[in-house]
């Protein structure tokens, strides 16, 4: 059985260095947007370049347990059944890879939210972010969260809010209902913006700069890990009050913390650190615990190879796997 997680890329990034493609020499980087295990059970990863990439090709590595070492596959490409999710006229549209319609459902609107939670969102703007499910590369239909921004104010291509809420959207089958949970509430630091009229979970959700969401798990179960930064708190991922929703095999979902409870303590010290000294870095967790770290380095590389650390849970600050993974 494939288990598959894929992570949203840091579209902030991105579009900050986009926006200075006119300030001096382009920037060329590697992103990595897919960490998975395939149906032998074997991690796999999904890389691209961000320039000189006209057909925008995905290239898969698969990671040798012997060696710790990244070697190019083209199986992947195989065990991905891919499908894509929008939400569109209040409705989750799931299409197969022919683009034809596999499902359809209404989603809550902002006063069955107000009426489940008692919770006002005036002038609200909504933005989704689905689960995958554990099987096959495919979306779990059941869980949606949702944030709704409220006191919505344009300026250009930014809205500004006053308070952002996160609710958790459940499918009860047998009652044909969602029912309806409310997470948290903060106060944005900075504007948010969206680019774009399709919400999904590959949309600019990843962009709020009063929410960094990061999907950093890559195990049998789907979790969703989300960063949470107010007005008070800049941390990034590596704050050790991040809080994360995980989904497991049964259909609990739980929201709980990740350093601490979840992932060892000592991995927010080098996560950190590596966010600190490194350019375009993600970071993921796989079923064992173990951290892989995945960066550019811009000046040196110039978009021909990218950087991926191992780190361990027994000696979690001292990089136990070093390499260089070339595009060409």
């Amino acid at each position: 059985m494939s288990k598959f997680i894929k992570l949203s890329v840091i579209i902030m990034s991105i579009c900050l260095a986009a926006a200075c493609c006119g300030c001096g020499p382009p920037i060329y980087q590697i992103y990595f947007d897919q960490l998975f295990y395939d149906d032998q059970d074997v991690l796999v990863l999904g890389y691209r370049a961000f320039e000189n990439n006209p057909d925008n090709i995905t290239k898969f590595a698969k990671l040798n347990t012997d060696t710790y070492k990244w070697e190019a596959s083209n199986v992947a490409k195989k065990v991905i059944a891919d499908e894509e999710i929008i939400t569109a006229k209040g409705k989750t549209i799931v299409k197969n890879g022919d683009g034809a319609v596999v499902f359809e459902q209404p989603i809550p609107s902002i006063s069955d939210i107000e009426s489940q939670t008692d919770i006002s969102l005036p002038s609200p703007k909504a933005f989704y972010e689905y689960f995958r499910s554990g099987k096959d590369y495919r979306w779990d239909r059941k869980t949606i969260i949702a944030n709704v921004g409220i006191n919505k104010e344009v300026t250009g291509d930014y809205y500004d809010f006053t308070k952002i809420n996160s609710f958790l959207f459940e499918y009860d089958e047998i009652n044909s209902l969602w029912n309806i949970r409310h997470l948290r509430q903060l106060t944005p630091h900075s504007a948010l913006y969206y680019g774009g009229s399709v919400h999904s979970s590959n949309s600019e959700i990843s962009n709020i700069s009063s929410i960094s969401r990061q999907k950093l798990f890559v195990n049998s179960n789907i979790s969703l890990c989300q960063s949470w930064m107010g007005k008070d708190t800049l941390e990034g991922i590596y704050d050790d009050s991040i809080k994360c929703l995980v989904k497991y095999e049964n259909g609990e979902v739980s929201l709980q913390k990740l350093y601490g409870e979840i992932m060892p303590a000592e991995y927010s010290a080098t996560i950190k650190k590596i966010y600190d000294s490194t350019d375009f870095p993600r970071v993921y967790f796989d079923k064992n615990q173990n951290l892989y770290a995945f960066y550019n380095d811009t000046d040196e590389a110039n978009g021909k190879y990218f950087y991926f650390e191992m780190y361990k849970p027994d000696q979690p600050t001292v990089a136990q796997h070093k390499q260089k993974i070339y595009w060409d």
